[in-house]
C-alpha cells in the first residue's frame, strides 16, 4: 500500500518530542513507499517553528531533507485544484484537498487525526496506521 502522509505523521515521525514519535518513526520505516506534498510539508515548517516545537528554520530544513533521503520517500506534486475536494466546512478545507489529492493517486492518507478519519468525505483514503487491527476473537 502507498501512503500519502498528513502534517500530523510528518511531526510524530521527525521529532522526539512528539507523544507518537516511536511509533510513526517505526511505522516509516516499515513501509516500502510513502509520499509527501507540498501542503504536507509546509505544515510540518510551521507547526515546528512555532511554540509547540521550538524548532530553528536550519533544524527543520535539515530535518525535512533527511525524511526526504530515507528510502521509499516520493514527493507527490499536487495536481488538484480547488474545485476537486469534497464538500465541507471551514475548518476542513485543507484535509479535503489531501484527500482528494491521495484519491487521485490510489493512495491512503496516514494520518492521526481521528476527526478526519471520521468524515464521511475521508472514508476508505484517511487511516491511522499506527493503529493495529484488532485481533479477531478465539473461538471456543
Amino acid at each position: 500500500m502507498n501512503w500519502l502522509l498528513d502534517v500530523n505523521l510528518i511531526l510524530a515521525s521527525r521529532w522526539t518530542t512528539h507523544a507518537n514519535h516511536s511509533d510513526a518513526k517505526a511505522w516509516i520505516d516499515s513501509v516500502d513507499t510513502f509520499h509527501t506534498c507540498a501542503i504536507g510539508e509546509l505544515g510540518f515548517v510551521r507547526i515546528s517553528l512555532s511554540g509547540a516545537y521550538g524548532a530553528s528554520w536550519e533544524e527543520t530544513q535539515e530535518t525535512l531533507k533527511k525524511l526526504h533521503a530515507r528510502p521509499g520517500h516520493q514527493f507527490l506534486a499536487d495536481d488538484v485544484d480547488g474545485t476537486a475536494s469534497p464538500k465541507t466546512g471551514s475548518k476542513n478545507t485543507t484535509d479535503a484537498h489531501l484527500i482528494a489529492l491521495a484519491k487521485r493517486h490510489g493512495l491512503k492518507l496516514a494520518t492521526l487525526d481521528g476527526d478526519l478519519i471520521g468524515q464521511p468525505w475521508a472514508a476508505g483514503i484517511a487511516e491511522n496506521p499506527l493503529l493495529s487491527p484488532k485481533s479477531p476473537p478465539k473461538g471456543g
